[in-house]
C-alpha cells in the first residue's frame, strides 16, 4: 500500500504485454475477491471524489517522515503521497552505453508519453481545468528529487553521472540497526562520510529520489497517470516497441541529441498547457500530434499483432477523445450519476480490435 491506500501491483518481468495482462488481471480479481461492499478498486490518475486532507496518511513511520519533510520542499508533495497513482514500466539494460541511450530517449518521450496517458480528470473535488495534473504535480514536489537531474541532456549522462545525482541527493532518513534516523539536509555523500553505508542503505538513498525516470537493476519509466484495463497496457506496449527494436531505439536518441536541458524544461511547460503544442529548438521542431502519429507508428513495428491491437486500439480511442481525462471531464460535466459509474466500469466502451 502507498501513503494513502493506493495499491500497488508489481508483475514479475515478462517478454509479452499478454502475458503481463493476464497476471495483473488474475492479481486485480484476488484482490476485488476481498473487498468490502462499500469498496471499489478503480484506476485514475488521482483520487476522484475525496480532497487530499480527508485521505488519512497510512501509519507507517516511514511515510510520516516523508510526508512532513517533503511537504516543506513542495506544496504539492502531499497531493503526490496521497492523491496520485500511476502506471510505471521497467525495463532492463544490457551495459552502460546502452543505459546511456535508453535513459536519455526515456527522458527525451516523457512530455509525449505524460500527454498520452494523462488520466486525471478531478483536481480536490472539481475538474481540473488544465492539462496532465501530473506533471504539475511533481513540478511542486520538491524539485530537486523530482523530474530531471541537471546534465540529463546538456551532457553524455552515464553511470558516473546517476552516482553523482544519488550522491548530492537528501535521503531524509537512513535505517540504522532496524530503525529510522532522521537525516535532516545532509546528502548521502556527507553522510558516507560520517559512515560506511550498507549495501541496504545505498539502495535505500536511490529510491528517496522520485525523477520521471529513475535507475535501479533497471531502468523505471514513471511519468504515466493510472489508466483502467485495457488503456493501462497500451503504456508497456509503447515503451516496448519503441525501446526493444534497436533501430527504432536508434532513431529516437539521434533526435534526442538536438535537445538540451533547457529545452526540455520547456517542453514540460508546454505539455501542461496544451495536447496540441508546438515547439522550436536550435536545431529542430515538435508538432506534438504529428510526434505522436510517428511514434505510434514506429512502436507498432516492434510489436506482436496482440500487442499492435492494444496500442493502436488505444490510440484511435484518443485521438476521437483528445484524453481519458478528458474523456472523465466531459463525464463530470454532463451527468455526474454517469461519471461515478464510469469511475467503477472504466469509462469507455471499446474494444480491442
Amino acid at each position: 500500500f502507498e501513503p494513502g491506500g493506493q495499491v500497488e501491483v508489481s508483475v514479475r518481468p515478462l517478454e509479452d504485454i499478454i502475458e503481463i495482462q493476464n497476471e495483473y488481471l488474475l492479481i486485480k480479481a484476488e484482490i476485488e475477491s476481498v473487498l468490502k461492499e462499500n469498496q471499489i478498486l478503480i484506476s485514475l490518475g488521482y483520487h476522484p471524489v475525496t480532497t487530499i486532507d480527508e485521505l488519512p496518511l497510512l501509519p507507517k513511520e516511514r511515510y510520516k517522515f516523508m510526508y512532513e519533510y517533503l511537504h516543506t520542499k513542495g506544496n504539492m508533495a502531499r497531493n503526490m503521497m496521497k492523491g496520485s497513482a500511476s502506471t510505471q514500466v521497467s525495463i532492463d539494460y544490457v551495459d552502460e552505453n546502452d543505459f546511456i541511450k535508453k535513459f536519455r530517449v526515456a527522458y527525451f518521450l516523457a512530455p509525449f508519453i505524460a500527454r498520452l496517458f494523462d488520466a486525471a480528470p478531478v483536481f480536490e473535488n472539481e475538474i481540473y481545468k488544465e492539462k496532465n495534473l501530473r506533471v504539475k504535480i511533481w513540478d511542486h514536489t520538491d524539485i530537486s528529487r523530482s523530474k530531471m537531474p541537471a546534465g540529463m541532456f546538456d551532457t553524455q549522462f552515464d553511470y558516473n553521472s546517476y552516482v553523482e545525482y544519488i550522491m548530492g541527493s537528501q535521503p531524509i532518513f537512513m535505517m540504522e540497526e532496524g530503525k529510522i534516523v532522521f537525516m535532516n539536509e545532509k546528502t548521502v555523500e556527507e553522510i558516507e562520510k560520517e559512515m560506511e553505508l550498507t549495501e541496504n542503505q545505498v539502495i535505500h538513498a536511490s529510491s528517496m529520489v522520485f525523477p520521471d525516470v529513475r535507475l535501479k537493476n533497471f531502468i523505471e519509466i514513471r511519468m504515466a497517470d493510472a489508466l483502467p484495463n485495457p488503456f493501462n497496457f497500451a503504456i508497456p506496449a509503447l515503451i516496448k516497441g519503441v525501446f526493444y527494436d534497436q533501430i527504432i531505439l536508434e532513431k529516437y536518441y539521434k533526435k534526442s541529441l538536438n535537445l538540451t536541458d533547457l529545452d526540455m524544461i520547456n517542453l514540460n511547460d508546454e505539455v501542461k498547457a496544451s495536447y496540441d503544442f508546438e515547439y522550436e529548438c536550435a536545431q529542430d521542431s515538435f508538432i506534438c500530434k504529428s510526434f505522436l502519429d510517428e511514434l505510434i507508428a514506429d512502436a507498432l513495428m516492434g510489436l506482436n499483432k496482440e500487442e499492435q491491437k492494444i496500442l493502436s486500439s488505444f490510440y484511435e480511442w484518443i485521438k476521437t477523445n483528445d484524453s481519458y481525462a478528458d474523456y472523465m471531464k466531459k463525464l463530470y460535466q454532463e451527468d455526474f450519476e454517469k461519471f461515478k459509474e464510469a469511475i467503477v466500469t472504466g469509462g469507455f466502451d471499446v474494444q480491442v480490435k
